[in-house]
Formats: C-alpha cells, structure tokens, sequence
C-alpha cells in the first residue's frame, strides 16, 4: 500500500509540476522555507541535534502553534535540558513560531511526504518523539520514525465528520499508517471512537481534551494597551468592531454590518484583520470600492499624521492576538462563509472579550458548543441577525461584559488538557526506549 501510496504521489507530482513552478514563481508564500521542506536543514540545527536529540513538535499553522505555546513551555518545565525542535506548514504559522514561541529551540519547515526526503530528515534529526498537534498524520514520515524506533503522539487530536468519511474510506491503508503512532491524546470521546473507527488500537487512545483551551492570556499591561490604542490612533472611549482573522466573502458581510452600526454609533471603529497575508491588497480594494474611510496599519507605522479614520486594515502578522484586548465586540472570521470552519474563538475570549461567530465553525465545533451553551458566545446565522446581535451589545455593555467573564469561566472550567497530554508524554520521554532510539 506504501507503494501504491508513493507511485500517486510522484505521479500527482509529475504532472502537475508545470502547475507548482509556475506557482512558486509567482506565490512567495509557496516559496518560503521550500528547500527546508525539500530536506535540506540548516547545518547549524542538524549538528544541535547530534549533540543533543529533541522533542519534535509540529504544529501546521498559526491557531495550532498558538495552541502549542503552553504544552512547550510545560516539557521544557518539566524535562529541563531537552531542545524543543518545532516544525510549521505555513508562512504565517513560521512567523507566529519565531514571534510567539521562544521557548522552542530550533523552528523549521516540515519535509514534504516523499520518502526520500522525510528519511534523509528523520535520519538527521533524530528527535527524541515526535508529536504532532490536531491529526497531522503523513504516512511516509511516520512510517520513518517507526524505523527508527522513534515513539510519535497526537495531540488535541480531531476527526471531523468529513475527514473521518475520507480515513474510512481508505481504512485498509489507513490502518497500517496508524500503527505507526504510540499514543492518540484526542480532544473529545467522538474523536477518540473515529480514531478506533479508523483504525487506531483503543489501548493506545485517551481523551485528553483541547489544548487550546490551555492557553495563557498573552501578556499585557496597562501601558501596553494604552501604546495600543496611542498606535491605531484610537481613544480608549470609542467603541471598536474587531473582524479577527476573514476570508474572501466575509469583509462584504462585514463592512455591510459596520455601515449599519455606525448609523447608530458614529464614534465606532472597525479593525479588519484578513486572514491570509496575500489577500491584504484584496481587502484594501474592496475598501476602495465601498469608499470608506480606512487606512493601513503599516501606513500608521510608518508615521502617517494622526487623522480620524473609520476602519483600520491590520496588514501585519503577529499582532491581532494582543489587539483583541481593546475590542468592544469581536467577530470570527471564518465563520461567515461555507468552506472554511472557523477559527479560534478563544483567542479573544482570553480577554472576556464578547464574541460572535457565524453558522460554518465546524473546525471548533466542540469549543462553540461550549460557549455559546455556557453563554459565552453569540452564533448569528445571516447579517441581519448579525447587525441586531452587535448593536445590542454596543448598546448594552453590561451584557458584554457578561458574555465575556462567562467565555472566560468556561476556559478556566475546561483547561487541563495539558497537563493530561504530559501524562502520556512525559513517562514516554523518560523511558529508556525513547532516550537510547534518539542517540542511535
């Protein structure tokens, strides 16, 4: 089945090698980190690893490098002198690792799937174990690591309903993939029993819960805030519309919601934050196009005199996580449209900030059921309900503040999942299999 597997990989990559030249010419995003991915580390990192082998984390993009954040700084806690190596898919997770996970030791693009890369990779790094956040799983890779005895976990493990119909459908091969892992930390007892349904060992499986809602509250004080509202040129008086994180289709919705509101409350700001670096140009023409009265957060950065402005584009990386603590109402990107499944709620909420969200959260499904069943959480299901829900928060802030303290309480109800992960992790590291694999 491996053959089988390889033989459509390289013929996939064959024919639609015009395709990805002529992507990564034109897409720097694809370019970035390509020859890491290819298997060609840095020196520096491949002889750190032969001095001392270590942890491998690998987290695909920003939310699941957020969520990582405190389960690294628990094993860095708790086995002290072991390197913490993290790995990233995406630009942006790339960035989000060198800003916002210091405590890593080595941050690296992962290889792609072919077994001469991923061999020529495990080979080098040796790492200790390997874990792997939400259901990552690359055959080849994996199949590399049991070679060489080295032990892989899943962690804050999820199956969709949908990716759990495309594993099933191929549970034959599946199967065998699965068996390379040592142990599936999964987030809830559905997940656990689509992994077994896969075709995961139920010995080897614990429900450990969401790691997420481990994470700590991004560190920041008074004068942090105020230098936030002093740099986006905003008075801590108004009222401020954050679109965390959208996608292509939502600003329309959002912007046709802001215009709404703002009949009713002049003095509000929007703050709209796309997801995707390269859409940041697209959003900006759109504004154009509605004929608002925004500028760039990069233009305020680079000292455009202080003017009133009704929207601000965050055209930066790294920063939108803070700036959800001066939001008055906070919206979900993600959530607006079919297709994309949400993203992370309890960023925001970390600040007892109100959120809403739309119909299509199907990647936090778990997360929204809680907060919106708790109370800690709006779910609108078109933009009108979505404009009535925003302005009687704007008109009513006691109720915001309620719904905020409510998602809050229910992060600190539903923390620990981290803790549950290192007790699967931890008696593994400090096995003697898992320190004599990684020295061979």
């Amino acid at each position: 089945m491996y053959t089988v597997y390889n033989l459509i990989l390289m013929c996939l990559t064959v024919v639609l090698s015009p395709l990805i030249g002529i992507i990564l010419a034109v897409r720097r995003k694809y370019r970035c980190g390509f020859f890491e991915k290819c298997g060609m580390l840095p020196a520096r990192v491949v002889e750190a690893c032969e001095e001392n082998p270590p942890i491998w984390v690998h987290a695909v993009s920003v939310g699941e490098v957020m969520a990582a954040v405190p389960l690294l700084k628990e094993m860095k806690k708790r086995l002290p002198g072991i390197p913490i190596l993290l790995s990233t898919v995406t630009e942006t997770g790339h960035q989000t690792a060198h800003r916002n996970a210091k405590v890593a030791d080595h941050i690296l693009f992962f290889p792609f799937d072919y077994p001469f890369i991923v061999n020529r990779v495990v080979e080098k790094i040796s790492p200790r174990a390997f874990i792997t956040l939400e259901t990552e799983i690359w055959p080849n890779f994996l199949r590399a690591l049991s070679k060489q005895s080295i032990p892989s976990i899943i962690v804050s493990g999820r199956i969709s309903s949908s990716s759990y119909k495309s594993y099933t459908s191929f549970g034959f091969f599946f199967k065998k993939v699965l068996a390379h892992i040592h142990s599936f930390c999964m987030q809830t007892d559905t997940d656990a029993q689509r992994i077994i349904g896969i075709g995961a060992a139920p010995e080897r499986v614990t429900v450990s819960g969401n790691i997420k809602f481990d994470q700590q509250v991004p560190p920041i004080t008074e004068k942090e805030k105020a230098d936030i509202y002093k740099r986006l040129h905003i008075s801590p008086d108004q009222k401020i519309l954050i679109a965390g994180s959208t996608h292509r289709g939502e600003e329309e919705i959002v912007l046709d919601v802001f215009q709404s509101l703002k009949k009713k409350h002049p003095d509000l700001v929007l703050i709209l934050a796309p997801r995707h670096p390269e859409r940041f140009a697209e959003a900006e023409e759109l504004l154009k196009q509605y004929g608002c009265n925004y500028i760039k957060k990069t233009a305020l950065q680079a000292g455009t005199p202080e003017t009133t402005r009704d929207i601000i584009l965050l055209d930066t990386i790294g920063e939108l996580s803070k700036i959800y603590s001066i939001g008055t109402v906070i919206v979900i990107g993600g959530s607006l449209v079919p297709g994309i499944g949400g993203h992370n709620v309890l960023e925001p909420a970390v600040f007892s900030k109100p959120v809403l969200f739309g119909a299509n959260m199907s990647n936090f499904a778990e997360i929204a059921a809680i907060l919106t069943g708790q109370g800690g959480a709006v779910q609108v299901t078109d933009k009108e309900e979505f404009i009535t829900t925003a302005l009687n928060l704007f008109d009513d802030p006691g109720r915001g503040r309620d719904i905020g303290a409510t998602a809050f309480k229910a992060i600190e109800d539903n923390s620990g999942a981290v803790n549950r992960c290192m007790g699967v992790i931890e008696p593994l590291l400090k096995s003697n299999q898992a320190f004599e694999a990684s020295k061979r």
